[in-house]
């Protein structure tokens, strides 16, 4: 089990995703199981399998109890919550081929990660999303830039709404993690922590802590690729 630096610990887990074994599907629990079955398309179960039993497997070493045996509840915004005396926090995100994991002793946290590439109706979700100050920010901005820039900003405002429990429930117009559009300046929302990491050079992710005004020590993540407990090179990560 990987050790703190210090009293608080901000970590955060990746593992590639891929072909779930039938037989691994009884780590599961009976409702995730359910879950599983209800997606139609392979992929969908693969990922949703791989990510959830990865969550299992990792929390389970904080709390040293067998994967399996972790028992999920939901607090009262209907947010994951695992149902241990020892505190935790946790957020999980994934797509097809990443699960990420932040996981904390602290206090909130948010993760989201998301593949770069083109999508149908980018341009109408800016406009109904983002802020009038991250929509200047794009407009400044063409092709690749255009993408890596718009993936950039929704990734923290993803992992902001999800630290808060809201998820798109949040007004995400209402808030701006863009200080200033050219060149593009960041800010965080409300007092707190918000940045980005690069699983690949064909994803981005963002985290957020929410901590008061006189948080002391700034947060400092340490990021693991399991089932590798130590943490990985800091030269493989994006500020």
């Amino acid at each position: 089990m990987p050790g703190p630096p210090h009293s608080s610990f901000y970590h955060c887990w990746r593992t590639r995703l891929g072909p779930v074994p039938a037989a691994a599907l009884a780590g599961l629990s009976g409702g995730e199981r359910a879950r599983w079955a209800r997606f139609h398309a392979a992929g969908a179960q693969q990922a949703y399998a791989g990510a959830h039993l990865f969550v299992r497997a990792v929390l389970g070493h904080y709390v040293g109890q067998p994967p399996a045996a972790l028992v999920f509840g939901a607090d009262a915004r209907h947010k994951p919550a695992l149902l241990t005396t020892q505190p935790l926090w946790f957020n999980l995100s994934y797509r097809a081929q990443w699960a990420v994991l932040a996981v904390s002793d602290a206090g909130e946290v948010g993760v989201d990660v998301e593949e770069i590439k083109p999508v149908a109706g980018a341009a109408a979700l800016v406009e109904q999303l983002f802020s009038p100050v991250e929509q200047a920010a794009l407009g400044h901005c063409t092709g690749a830039a255009w993408w890596a820039l718009f993936y950039a900003i929704w990734t923290r405002k993803e992992a902001w709404a999800k630290l808060l429990g809201m998820g798109l429930n949040l007004p995400f117009a209402g808030f701006s993690v863009v200080a200033r559009a050219a060149p593009t300046a960041w800010q965080v929302p409300a007092p707190g922590w918000l940045g980005k990491f690069a699983p690949d050079a064909a994803h981005v992710g963002a985290l957020a802590v929410r901590l008061p005004p006189a948080a002391w020590p700034p947060v400092a993540w340490q990021h693991f690729t399991y089932p590798h407990l130590s943490p990985t090179a800091a030269g493989n990560l994006l500020a």
